[in-house]
């Protein structure tokens, strides 16, 4: 047989000897119902899939019962250990019946995996551990296996079912006859060793190209957000078929290591053991850990690739005299490149400033002649207790800060403390002289038994903290939900620059210490963008403070920034502001003095409206009520004319209740 034809052969086979195993791997471990089964229970136990499927499920009960929001944490903890345990392994493995035979049958009925029974089992465990708590069932939870991972199954998956079922063994016979056919075309006294070798040969090739492949897919699946559920589904399905995979790709090499070396010529063995050797060390070293070893060797591989090839193209320019310079020239333009584009990114380099070619300032253009203490901001109160972020106890609004920037709330009410990590993930503890302060505190906002309830549910009497001392915002207690200031900062700073027209205030309760203050804003890039007023003159125009850049007002409520940090504006030198303590909606609605003076001086420039409920049993349900136009417009109109002022920050809970947005815009006269 001719060489160039062979090789075709030999190649072929090779190929088709790849796509044979990684067909029945497939049709082994996948298109076999019980295999099958015990791999979608696994994915569903496995850590980072069961956190998904619990904040879905948790997703589920708050859309029936909000209120539940104040006890998120509790609710997203009981129902990722619902979904987690082994209690729902016979649940999960009969809803995969469906699904397999969706797969495999073309069936059209929906995919579900029906968690009323979890939820059942989830709402039990609320009411036992908070039984303060009035919670009903909700109807019909269920997550469609269809959308776990974004998949869709139903008939587009039957032909490549039942293709990968045909491969799994025409792919490998049809390898064989080719892998053997040269062999046996040979000369006839070395017919059987040619045929051992070169079937060796293409299970070696086989085996090393599913190594390849093996390492291509680990490197596409470690890039997964496992904060995700298809990220989570996709990485926990790896982890389950990955080993199989592995251990395919070890044996076919293996064979086809024993059949060369026995077969081959005595003058090659030594070669070929030598082969045999490296082969295994590296085998052991992909299957130890393939993804750090597959990016070393390719790292290798490619440093290797750029020597090579710089070092050719200077030899052969070289040989030219006029070329010798343009060599060294392109040597060192390269190595430059190289140095500066490997070297680590500073993160703390300011980011280019966004340019917009709007000309209104925070949405409008009848604001930029508009002086700061003349204009109206939404405002949210708690800006940090975020409860689409996890740990929060007790939340106050739907989303974080950077999410109500992008909403439209441009003043943001929050809380300063110092904590500390501790032992239990994500979990911070309040420290430092004020945290008697901070306990009074939170059992003043939400109540000392649903405090002590939280605190029990995290933990607390066992923290164990760890690291140094670092700031946080926090409703006083950290153990009930923090947020990191400085990488809140950050996120503010971004958002600032993607949007330069606009003028943001912070009103910071402040038991972080100026100076740690100034820093943080200092490290976050934002300290150019800080506005500081001179007492006694007028304030600027939003458009002065957009084309000055100085389009963040930062006022404290406890302690100013001195002469140290004049930036740092004493807020009740500056605001004046309304009653806040308001138990129910009724007290707010129709109590007496709910304008009346509480904090600041009667003629500082700016008046904060303090618009929310303290009830935390049902926040969500007060929020809508309270933030409603005609209760929020009302006592907003009402405050004008008492304090003879516009209502600067009007300041609510869940500002997505409501119409806070409408409110506002009607203060500014454009409602």
């Amino acid at each position: 047989m001719p060489r160039l034809v062979r090789t075709v052969v030999l190649g072929l086979g090779s190929l088709l000897l790849l796509v044979g195993t990684v067909a029945g791997v497939v049709n082994r471990e996948v298109l076999d119902a019980d295999r099958f089964a015990a791999h979608a229970d696994a994915v569903r136990t496995d850590p980072d899939v069961a956190r998904q499927l619990g904040r879905l499920l948790t997703t589920r009960i708050l859309r029936e019962q909000p209120d539940l929001v104040a006890l998120r944490p509790l609710v997203e903890a009981t129902a990722t250990g619902v979904v987690s345990s082994s209690a729902l392994g016979p649940l999960v493995r009969r809803s995969v019946s469906p699904l397999y035979n969706a797969l495999l049958l073309g069936d059209d009925d929906p995919v579900v995996l029906r968690l009323a029974d979890a939820a059942a089992v989830v709402v039990a465990g609320i009411t036992a551990l908070a039984p303060q708590s009035t919670v009903a069932l909700p109807a019909d939870l269920d997550v469609r296996l269809s959308d776990i991972g974004a998949g869709t199954w139903g008939t587009t998956a039957v032909a490549p079912v039942h293709l990968v079922r045909l491969l799994s063994w025409l792919a490998p016979l049809l390898a064989l006859l080719l892998l053997i056919t040269p062999g046996l075309l040979g000369p006839r006294e070395r017919r059987l060793r040619t045929v051992a070798v070169d079937v060796g040969r293409g299970m070696l090739a086989a085996g090393a190209g599913l190594a390849a492949l093996l390492v291509l897919t680990a490197a596409v699946v470690g890039r997964a957000d496992r904060d995700t559920l298809d990220g989570a589904v996709r990485a926990a399905v790896w982890d389950q078929l990955a080993g199989r995979f592995w251990a395919t790709a070890a044996v076919t090499v293996g064979v086809g290591l024993l059949l060369t070396l026995v077969s081959a010529p005595r003058t090659e063995r030594s070669r070929t053991l030598l082969w045999a050797t490296l082969a295994i060390v590296l085998g052991l070293a992909l299957v130890t850990d393939p993804a750090r070893v597959a990016l070393a060797l390719l790292w290798v591989v490619g440093l290797g690739l750029l020597v090579g090839g710089v070092g050719t193209a200077l030899v052969t320019l070289a040989h030219a005299p006029v070329a010798r310079t343009w060599a060294l020239v392109a040597a060192v333009v390269l190595l430059v490149g190289v140095v500066v584009g490997a070297w680590p990114g500073d993160h703390h380099l300011q980011a280019t400033r966004a340019v917009s070619d709007s000309e209104g300032c925070n949405g409008h253009v009848e604001l930029c002649d508009r002086r700061y203490d003349e204009v109206a901001f939404p405002a949210t109160h708690n800006s940090m207790a975020a409860a689409s972020e996890p740990g929060w106890f007790f939340p106050e609004q739907p989303d974080g800060i950077v999410d109500q920037l992008d909403a439209g709330i441009r003043a943001l009410l929050i809380d300063s403390w110092y904590g500390r990590a501790t032992d239990r993930p994500s979990v911070v503890t309040t420290v430092g002289e004020a945290r008697d302060r901070a306990v009074a505190e939170a059992d003043q906002a939400f109540g000392a038994s649903s405090v002590a309830s939280a605190l029990r549910l995290v933990g607390a009497a066992g923290l164990n903290p760890r690291g140094p001392q670092e700031s946080y915002l926090c409703h006083g207690l950290c153990e009930i939900g923090s947020t990191s200031w400085a990488s809140s900062l950050t996120g503010m700073r971004s958002w600032l620059d993607a949007h330069p027209r606009e003028v943001v205030t912070l009103v910071v309760q402040d038991e972080v210490s100026p100076a740690d203050t100034a820093a943080l804003i200092e490290q976050a890039g934002l300290l150019p963008d800080v506005y500081e007023p001179v007492a006694g003159d007028p304030w600027p125009t939003l458009g002065q403070m957009v084309e000055s850049g100085k389009r963040l007002v930062v006022l404290m409520e406890r302690h100013g920034g001195g002469s140290a940090y004049p930036w740092l504006l004493q807020g009740f030198d500056w605001i004046q502001d309304t009653p806040f303590l308001f138990r129910t909606p009724a007290a707010l609605i129709d109590g007496p003095d709910t304008c009346a003076l509480n904090r600041g001086h009667a003629d500082a420039p700016l008046l904060l409206l303090n618009h929310w409920v303290t009830d935390k049993s049902a926040e969500v349900t007060n929020a809508g009520r309270v933030n409603a136009a005609s209760v929020l417009g009302t006592r907003a109109d009402a405050c004008r004319k008492e304090r003879g002022m516009l209502p600067n920050f009007v300041a609510v809970d869940f500002y997505d209740q409501g119409d806070l947005f409408g409110v506002v815009d009607r203060l500014n006269g454009f409602g």
